[in-house]
């Protein structure tokens, strides 16, 4: 790799000026993290557009200088973080929606588009855009594309892959390809759409996004319901799914979740409280009703403390702010939080949930439970010191304890927040090694000087 020198620097000046150019040590801090790791560029570029983004990435490609493309930093696994130095490119400025099609039913939109704020905007116009990550009040559009984030509306509405029509992207040597378009039906070639979807940024810097874009719901209904272990949840949940509803949502969140809502945002929970199903309905009014009756005789079924239901806006977003807001309120409370990704069959759901529990109390490891149960996706998140090694050590070896639970119940080592870092050692668990080999074809096809999020999905031994 080469090295980003003063005439690299000059270089990148040129092209977008010296003030979208940061290299002092305070910016380069601002963008040298997540939630998962550390790594510090050596400068930080903020391109607005594709234009400026093609010249950047043709002069780096012919210094083979690292390029890490990088939304709102809100990643879990180290995905945008510069671990090899290089050019950090900030995808924030490119933000314009520049086209809702009520007719085609489209939006065509830049990657620093803040995925909530989208969200709002199509609604203004009669439409929705599903897929909700937990982040959604501040990651990007773009950031969903590069991991295929999904979120707590999976369980009906899928995740963003299943809403991508088209995409501008901008390969290593500063190339632009263009794939899809804005038809719901297209057959006509490979599909590297839907192949750079979830592809982390390791196969080019996505520039524009086309999606597909439905009616609202007529109406929701929001339901809580708490239980007295995570186990009675994860089985309501399974007969939920087996009696053929499908809810537009289906949390679960455990009694170290909730506790922690509690104490920060004063919501109160039955006595003996272990666990909580957070269960939202959509579509007409008319059938809404009998869904609700035999959603909530289900959840009785398995022994729930205490069923409600949300019957204004204001009651509904009062039960939604437990499940948004407490990963915030667990991080306030933990030296360090550390947040999981997997996703087991429905019919695992049980066993994974058990499997965790058991694991935390042999261990005496600090676990807690969350997940978008409705399909099968789960969160351990681990609170512990990382600057203590032992425990360090301890957690580490959790987490292999627990890519080997999840394998053994045909699940995958990550659902939707992507490989990055985190994951990269436990890939060939997973994943054989003619999928590996052709993974590597691919990047060397796309970019053959590796230039772009070096260090990311790579198989490595544990």
């Amino acid at each position: 790799m080469g090295k980003v020198d003063t005439a690299l620097v000059r270089g990148l000046k040129a092209i977008v000026g010296e003030r979208r150019c940061l290299t002092a040590y305070e910016d380069l801090r601002c963008y040298s993290y997540d939630m998962y790791a550390r790594g510090l560029p050596d400068i930080v570029v903020l391109p607005e557009n594709t234009g400026e983004i093609c010249r950047i990435l043709a002069l780096a490609y012919a210094e083979e200088i690292p390029v890490i493309p990088r939304g709102a930093g809100s990643s879990l696994t180290g995905g945008p973080v510069p671990v090899r130095g290089g050019i950090a490119l900030s995808l924030t400025r490119m933000n314009r929606i520049l086209e809702i099609s009520s007719l085609d039913r489209l939006a065509r939109v830049e990657p620093g588009v803040v995925t909530g704020e989208f969200q709002k905007a199509v609604l203004r116009q009669g439409l929705f855009y599903p897929p909700n990550p937990t982040s959604a009040a501040f990651c990007t559009i773009g950031g969903n594309v590069a991991t295929n984030a999904g979120g707590a509306s999976g369980v009906k509405y899928g995740v963003t892959r299943d809403y991508l029509l088209g995409l501008k992207t901008v390969l290593s040597d500063g190339r632009v390809l263009e794939t899809g378009g804005r038809c719901l039906k297209r057959v006509t070639g490979y599909d590297f759409t839907q192949l750079l979807c979830g592809s982390e940024g390791l196969l080019g810097v996505i520039t524009e996004i086309t999606l597909r874009l439905i009616p609202p719901p007529e109406a929701v209904r929001t339901i809580l319901a708490h239980y007295p272990s995570v186990e009675r949840a994860g089985q309501a949940v399974s007969d939920i799914l087996h009696a053929g509803l499908i809810p537009a949502t289906l949390e679960l969140m455990d009694g170290r979740f909730l506790r922690a809502v509690k104490r920060v945002y004063g919501l109160d929970y039955p006595a003996g409280s272990e666990a909580s199903l957070l269960i939202e309905i959509d579509g007409p009014e008319a059938v809404l009703s009998g869904q609700q009756v035999q959603i909530e005789a289900i959840c009785k079924t398995f022994g729930a403390l205490e069923v409600r239901s949300a019957q204004t806006e204001a009651e509904r977003e009062t039960l939604w702010q437990a499940r948004r807001g407490g990963t915030a309120a667990l991080a306030r409370q933990s030296k360090f939080l550390l947040s999981l990704d997997y996703a087991v069959p429905i019919s695992a759901i049980p066993k994974a949930v058990a499997g965790i529990q058991e694991m935390a109390n042999r261990r005496n490891l600090d676990i807690v439970v969350i997940g978008h149960a409705g399909d099968g996706n789960l969160h351990p998140m681990f609170i512990y010191d990382p600057d203590d090694p032992e425990q360090a050590r301890r957690y580490r070896d959790a987490e292999d304890e627990l890519c080997d639970l999840m394998l053994s119940l045909h699940g995958t080592l990550s659902g939707e927040h992507g490989i990055g870092m985190e994951k990269a050692r436990y890939l060939q668990r997973e994943i054989s090694q003619v999928e590996l080999d052709l993974s590597a074809g691919l990047k060397r096809f796309f970019d053959p000087k590796s230039i772009l999020n070096p260090g990311k999905c790579e198989p490595v031994s544990p």
